[in-house]
């Protein structure tokens, strides 16, 4: 699906042009996540890669979530699920806190995990303002 609905090529919403910049997001922080996967074979380091995958996946999964609540406080405006983005914070500090203390993780690779959610919002900021002004819009 590009920026028209294919089945009757009217344009998209505005909530489904931005899911479809969130899923774009997900998507490069996940192939991001998996390069930096294979790099850390080099590591032949299992807490290095296990940092990595549990920072990616907590980054990603925060991510869903956060996702998830900002679409139902403001494109459905329900404001109770205003309330979930607190406890999704205090969740998150929870499994960090227990991921680093109970489960040999490297640290360093655990943040570089939860940074390539980052490093995906990054890209594709880039690639929407060259996309932009490519068309002439900026």
């Amino acid at each position: 699906m590009t920026k028209t609905k294919q089945e009757n090529n009217l344009p998209l919403s505005g909530q489904q042009r931005e899911t479809q910049k969130l899923v774009a997001i997900e998507k490069r922080s996940a192939q991001f996540l998996l390069l930096l996967l294979l790099a850390s074979l080099w590591f032949q380091s299992w807490p290095i890669s296990l940092g990595l995958i549990l920072g990616g996946g907590v980054a990603i999964l925060n991510f869903r979530w956060l996702w998830r609540i900002v679409e139902k406080v403001f494109f459905e405006h329900r404001k109770f699920y205003g309330v979930q983005a607190l406890t999704k914070f205090i969740l998150l500090a929870l499994v960090v806190f227990l991921i680093l203390r109970y489960i040999a993780v490297n640290p360093i690779a655990f943040i570089v995990g939860l940074s390539t959610l980052v490093v995906g919002i990054l890209f594709e900021v880039f690639r929407e303002s060259l996309r932009l002004e490519r068309k002439g819009n900026i």
